[in-house]
């Protein structure tokens, strides 16, 4: 959903209630439907156990999200499996409220993170996960995106929607990777 205003909370609150019985846009799967992007990023985010449970934290805490100026509404929503969430962000002077499920929670050791799909409404069709990872004693924050268009306005907009999608990315990348960083 896009507007010129930010959405208040009774109608963030509203439009997750609308969503709650919806099916995903798209199932999460080993390799992309036909007609899907699939982007992988990944960065470096610190060394050792500490730095893991820090990762660990954030992604808990919806950092990557909060970080980089996404809201995710519930505000106190915890990673479970088959959780509704609405982010709202601006995007090129839009506000855009979309809302995701949570479809795997990944916790194991050395790993930690979650897969949400898409609703019906989000710009996007697809999923995307968010996992942080010990990997010879360095953490990784990894995120695959697995997308299309989801409106028609997104689709016209080619360029312009992948560089913000990019752009967003890259901002969850940061927030975890400054959140990791021992405090001091």
């Amino acid at each position: 959903m896009l507007s010129l205003r930010r959405p208040d909370d009774a109608a963030i609150a509203a439009y997750r209630r609308s969503r709650l019985g919806m099916a995903v846009t798209s199932m999460v799967a080993e390799e992309p439907p036909p007609g899907f992007r699939q982007e992988h990023s990944s960065r470096a985010v610190g060394t050792g156990p500490d730095a893991f449970e820090r990762g660990r934290a954030g992604v808990e805490r919806w950092v990557a999200h909060r970080g980089s100026g996404v809201e995710v509404f519930p505000a106190e929503v915890g990673i479970t499996a088959g959780e509704t969430v609405v982010i709202v962000t601006r995007q090129a002077g839009v506000w855009v409220m979309a809302a995701c499920r949570i479809e795997q929670v990944i916790n194991e050791p050395g790993a930690f993170g979650f897969v949400y799909a898409t609703l019906p409404g989000h710009p996007e069709r697809g999923y995307e996960s968010f996992i942080v990872a010990q990997e010879d004693g360095e953490v990784r924050f990894h995120i695959d995106a697995v997308s299309k268009p989801g409106t028609l306005l997104v689709r016209l907009g080619g360029p312009v929607t992948r560089w913000l999608q990019r752009r967003a990315t890259t901002g969850y990348l940061d927030a975890i990777e400054k959140w990791t960083q021992p405090a001091g």
